[in-house]
Parts: structure tokens; C-alpha cells; sequence
């Protein structure tokens, strides 16, 4: 009995920070490496091209580019197993769309590539469900929306031979991580995805603008929190 009754209190003493659940509020910070891309779709122009056998045909297609963004974390408390959380960030991403056999001013053809660089402040509101806390570690899942606000935005520049996107924008996301506990801090590993439902395009007259109908943002990213 002493043996078994010395065991479970080394056990105790090795539960870093017991009383975290009870706290009714936490805050942090948390960084992010995300997968970042446009989900197009093509014009009906872009398909009349397709359609031509006299015409050289021209292909678009998005690329996928590294981000970073990071920002703050607070946590609130609703019910045992059930946490709201704001997140809000600064994002800062370069999307590309590819085009092979594109129609240059000079009448030739060649390979274009058309980047939209943003700055996005996003304000993300999800909600964490957990699971039961198993020694120093917990699995758990998120999801929410996430409105987002473009401050390099080119919506209100002069049209010209570039790619144009909206300013403002709102995402739908969920995903899974683990919380972590050491002594002093929680540490949470999370994969998380992004998709945007506002139609990202602006119609200009240029051959990169209506190959287009609709371009969406999508992200993958690895978000690693403190708290």
C-alpha cells in the first residue's frame, strides 16, 4: 500500500499545470507557416479558346506559395470540453496563377506569371471542442470563420496588364492539434484549413483578368501556439 500510495503521488507531481482548465480565461500568441493558393475557375472566354482549333491554345493554372502570418490568442472557457477563441492576425501571402502561351502585347506568345501579394488583417472566431486531458496531453478540434481585410489591396488602382483581387474577404475553417503541457506554458501544434467563399476576382480588360470567372484563397498551415 505505501509502495502503490508513493506511485500515484509521483504521478500527481508530474501533471504540469493541474488548474489550467479552471481558469476561465487564457491568452497567448501563436506563429504560422501556411500553404497558400487560388482555387480558379476559368471564363467562358478561356473555354471559346480551348474550343478553337485555329487558335494556339493557353493554359492557367494556380501555383502554391509559402506564407507566414501570427498574431494573438484568447481563449475563453463555455463549458468543460466546449472553448471560444479569437485569434486575430497579421498574414502576409503571395499567390500566383501561371500563364503558358500567353498572348503578348507584340502579337507573340510566351509564359507570364501574375502575383498578388497581400497583407491580410484576419480576425478568425472558432470554437475548440477537447478531449479529455490524458496526462500532460489533449487532442482537440476547431472551427469557425475567419473575415479577413486586405491592407495592400489593388482593388482601387487604375486597370492596367496585372491581376487584381477584392480587399475584403471570408473564410470558413476547421482543424485538429494537440495541446501540450509543460511546467510554465501550453504548448499547441495545430493543422488547420481555410477556405474562402467571396469570389476573390476583378474583371478587367486584360488577358490575365477575363481568362478568369471566380478565384477563391485557400490555405493549409501549421500553427504553432503559446499560451
Amino acid at each position: 500500500m505505501a509502495g502503490s500510495s508513493a506511485l500515484a503521488q509521483k504521478r500527481v507531481a508530474q501533471l504540469n499545470k493541474p488548474n489550467y482548465d479552471e481558469r476561465p480565461v487564457h491568452y497567448g500568441f501563436y506563429l504560422a507557416l501556411p500553404l497558400t493558393r487560388y482555387n480558379i475557375e476559368h471564363s467562358q472566354e478561356y473555354a471559346d479558346q480551348l474550343a478553337d482549333p485555329d487558335l494556339p491554345h493557353m493554359s492557367v493554372n494556380a501555383r502554391t506559395s509559402p506564407g507566414f502570418y501570427t498574431g494573438l490568442v484568447l481563449n475563453v472557457r463555455l463549458a468543460q470540453y466546449l472553448d471560444a477563441r479569437f485569434v486575430p492576425g497579421v498574414g502576409f501571402y503571395g499567390r500566383s496563377i501561371e500563364y503558358k502561351n500567353a498572348l503578348q502585347d507584340d502579337g507573340s506568345r510566351g509564359d507570364a506569371t501574375q502575383t498578388i501579394s497581400s497583407t491580410m488583417v484576419e480576425l478568425p472566431l472558432l470554437l475548440k471542442y477537447k478531449a479529455k486531458r490524458r496526462t500532460n496531453f489533449r487532442m482537440y478540434m476547431v472551427g469557425g470563420l475567419k473575415p479577413g481585410i486586405d491592407l495592400s489591396s489593388r482593388k482601387n488602382q487604375r486597370e492596367g496588364e496585372t491581376l487584381r483581387a477584392e480587399k475584403f474577404d471570408l473564410a470558413v475553417e476547421y482543424g485538429v492539434g494537440v495541446d501540450i503541457f509543460y511546467p510554465f506554458f501550453k504548448f499547441a501544434p495545430e493543422l488547420r484549413f481555410s477556405h474562402g467563399l467571396l469570389n476573390q476576382h476583378i474583371l478587367d480588360d486584360n488577358i490575365y483578368s477575363t481568362s478568369l470567372q471566380r478565384m477563391t484563397n485557400h490555405n493549409v498551415s501549421l500553427i504553432l501556439f503559446f499560451e
